[in-house]
């Protein structure tokens, strides 16, 4: 016999009421219904005789073959009332915007809260939810998974955050990870223009040794000038040479399409993960990509897949499925630029410093992601390192040396000298070769030409030496010419040419140091020294 259970759920089945409304039914009723039609056997008129209902409700419950209910009234929210229209303009809007521009459901709450909404936030994300639903905006894409070709390489630049002097800064992490070899490779770089993209790309062939034959983009500024329907796109001028050198095929990912490039996001996640956070010490590019360059190796030669390593999958698939990589793309990006009567040429919101001769003339300038190379009718007149701050100059001493021999009372008050980073016994030698040969002009003279023989010899040799002469009061340009000169025959070594001494004019100049040896001939008494 079948025994009823008391229930205060109740659903709406079967014909219009007179109020315009579905007849209510407990949920016991409809549960006993089909209990009378499917065990009992009862015809429909039966049924609803014994429950009291119209025949149309017990169609409709025996043709129902869920146990989902409505309620008969549905809950009211009375918070979201004067907001609904409000609300539902703000999920239209969110809808159309961009994805990386799209709105939080927790951001369009505080912003209704500060427009005096009362309600707590499950009832504002139900009305969210809501609205989503009737406007069809809650669908969800659905993927598939690829078995990836080998031979393919996925590339993107992640943003990634480092403490640079306790201050947070933003680099660029550059990402390329293989589809089916799995090995990946990660550099830091401070934008992601055009050469550094392409240093980075040449940077990723010499680690995987060799060119992977397919390479997958985003739509990057540096490699895509116009985006059109489909797979259509306009390429830079400067990427299509650099495609065209190492022949690879280039794909790239639908706007928004992040996954179809999947792997390289996931690295780009990975790599924020674990080598950026917690915010790391920022202590330069070289460092910080000398560590990188680590993480990447060691994870290609430990992770495995089927048995074998990364490293073991890359050497298997690199005579096949890659291009042989024979030399590298030049990566600089070209321009001229005319120098400055400071000796200055200006480069991306920086001054890079030539020798002074070259002051008015028009000269390319090659700029690479770390370095500066400026060039006069093919030939290097300057390198320097890249200046990533504005307007900042980078000064090369040995350039200013001559205009400071023609200008020798701007000296103490030059830039460049002060920036100089000398020893202090430069400064010590400097003031008593003035008082030496009392003549602030000639003495300074004499300290410049002292100052240049730091290049060939380097700063530490000639502190040295300047120590060593400070010591023994003597103070001359040709003492420390002469004291060099002896130290080099004494070793067997010559670094001064006499194309060298001539140009500084002091071929003439010798040794005033006598060799031991021929000091003990003479303590031993009479052999000719001059011998």
């Amino acid at each position: 016999m079948y025994h009823s259970i008391n229930s205060s759920h109740i659903i709406k089945f079967g014909q219009l009421n007179c109020m315009g409304g579905y007849e209510v039914i407990k949920m016991v009723q409809y549960d006993y219904i089909r209990y009378l039609y499917f065990n009992e056997g009862l015809s429909k008129r039966e049924i609803a005789r014994r429950v009291n209902v119209h025949r149309n409700t017990v169609t409709r419950v025996i043709e129902s073959n869920d146990n989902k209910y409505t309620l008969s009234v549905e809950k009211e929210r009375p918070v979201n009332g004067p907001f609904e229209e409000k609300i539902r303009l703000m999920v239209k809007e969110n809808a159309d915007k961009p994805r990386k521009h799209k709105l939080t459901k927790l951001r369009m709450y505080e912003m209704v809260c500060e427009e005096g909404y009362k309600g707590a936030y499950s009832a504002f994300t139900y009305q969210v939810r809501k609205i989503e639903e009737e406007l069809n905006l809650s669908k969800k894409e659905a993927f598939l998974k690829l078995d990836h070709p080998k031979g393919v390489m996925q590339v993107d630049f992640g943003e990634m955050i480092v403490m640079d002097k306790t201050v947070p800064r933003k680099i660029y992490a550059f990402c390329a990870k293989l589809s089916s070899e799995k090995a990946e490779f990660v550099h830091a770089y401070p934008r992601q223009s055009t050469e550094f993209f392409f240093d980075g790309l040449n940077k990723a062939f010499e680690f995987f040794g060799g060119v992977p034959k397919k390479i997958i983009f985003d739509n990057l500024k540096p490699a895509v000038k116009e985006v059109r329907k489909g797979k259509e796109r306009v390429l830079q001028d400067e990427f299509l040479k650099f495609k065209s050198f190492y022949a690879f095929d280039a794909e790239f990912c639908g706007p928004g399409k992040g996954n179809e490039k999947g792997l390289v996001e996931n690295l780009v996640k990975y790599a924020r993960n674990n080598y950026f956070l917690p915010y790391i010490d920022f202590k330069g590019f070289d460092s910080l990509n000398e560590k990188l360059l680590g993480k990447c190796w060691n994870r290609m030669q430990s992770k495995r897949v089927e048995g074998l390593t990364w490293q073991e999958l890359l050497l298997q698939s690199r005579d096949y499925f890659f291009l042989p990589l024979n030399e590298y793309y030049d990566p600089a990006k070209i321009t001229t630029a005319k120098v400055d009567t400071y000796q200055l040429v200006h480069v991306d919101r920086n001054r890079y410093s030539v020798p002074t001769a070259f002051v008015g003339k028009k000269v390319d300038v090659r700029i690479y992601p770390f370095k500066i190379i400026i060039s006069y009718k093919n030939n290097i007149i300057a390198e320097h390192q890249r200046l990533f701050s504005k307007n900042k100059d980078a000064l090369n001493p040995y350039h200013f040396l001559d205009l400071l021999m023609k200008k020798t009372r701007a000296y103490d008050d030059a830039l460049v000298i002060k920036n100089w980073k000398l020893p202090s016994i430069f400064e010590i030698y400097h003031k008593q070769l003035k008082a030496h040969v009392q003549s602030q002009h000639k003495g300074t003279k004499e300290f410049i030409n002292i100052l240049r023989l730091t290049k060939p010899y380097g700063i530490e040799k000639v502190t040295k030496i300047l120590k060593k002469l400070d010591a023994k009061n003597r103070y001359s340009y040709e003492e420390v010419i002469s004291t060099l000169r002896y130290q080099e025959e004494s070793s067997g070594r010559i670094t001064l040419s006499d194309n060298t001494l001539k140009a500084l004019g002091v071929i003439h100049i010798r040794s005033s140091h006598i060799p031991l040896n021929q000091y003990d001939s003479l303590m031993g008494g009479g052999e000719d020294v001059g011998q």
